[in-house]
């Protein structure tokens, strides 16, 4: 896995990368099939939501991980 070995902000960054790839690329498959989809998408509807909330998470957190990385380069504490 992407975080084997990480640690600390490293990690973080590695599983929210993971989630916010993911996500998109669930969506990009997801756009496709609700083009081909003939009736009720009531399913591919839901799954767009959880795939909205993953990219949000996603983004979200490594923008939050990047703050505190640069916050603690600013006071200069490192942290592994």
């Amino acid at each position: 896995m992407a975080w084997t070995g990480k640690s600390g902000l490293a990690k973080a960054a590695a599983v929210l990368a993971t989630i916010l790839g993911i996500s998109l690329g669930l969506c990009g498959l997801n756009f496709i099939a609700v083009l081909h989809v003939q009736g009720d998408s009531s399913f591919l509807l839901l799954t767009a939501y959880m795939e909205l909330a993953g990219i949000l998470l996603g983004a979200f957190g490594l923008l939050i991980v990047l703050v505190i990385w640069a916050w603690q380069g600013i006071i200069g504490r490192e942290d592994g």
